[in-house]
């Protein structure tokens, strides 16, 4: 799991902005990331000065926009103020490893489908919070109705380890 960083300000915050979509508060966010046992630290975007803002957000969003090719000129600004709105109005969440920004949320797509912060946090997890124990279970349903083709000889559960997640 990678460390994450979230800017965001309670303040400046924009429940009806697209790219906010499905993000009521901070309190889901950090729930969520606890839940999967991911190392995160919040920055209160308003405690920011502009020149710190815009640092972060040249340094956080545009370096992994960049490399991924995707946009986010317009998520956090407008194509005369860029970043204006990154962490404020519009909460960031950065994905970093080994200290270097990799991803952010949210983000525009090639084909103008914006990804948000839930989307990453509803990625997080299933089959890999739980262990693979729900894949495993429907696995053995199917194989229950299938057994007449030829049976494997053992249940998914029992092929599963515990902990493994690929």
């Amino acid at each position: 799991m990678s460390d994450v960083e979230v800017f965001y300000n309670a303040g400046e915050f924009q429940e009806d902005e697209p790219a906010n979509a499905g993000l009521e508060d901070l309190s889901r966010v950090r729930n969520r990331l606890a839940e999967a046992a991911a190392t995160y630290s919040v920055v209160d975007a308003g405690e920011l000065t502009e020149q710190d803002r815009e640092e972060a957000y040249l340094s956080r969003a545009v370096r992994p926009s960049v490399s991924r090719r995707y946009r986010v000129r317009r998520i956090f600004g407008t194509n005369k103020y860029p970043g204006q709105y990154f962490g404020g109005a519009v909460p960031a969440l950065v994905v970093l490893e080994d200290g270097r920004p990799v991803d952010v949320y949210p983000h525009e797509e090639q084909d103008g489908t914006i990804v948000t912060i839930r989307d990453y946090l509803d990625g997080l997890g299933g089959e890999a919070r739980t262990g693979g124990q729900d894949l495993a279970r429907r696995m053995d349903a199917l194989s229950a109705r299938i057994a007449g083709y030829g049976a494997v000889g053992a249940t998914a559960s029992e092929l599963v380890e515990d902990g493994r997640t690929r």
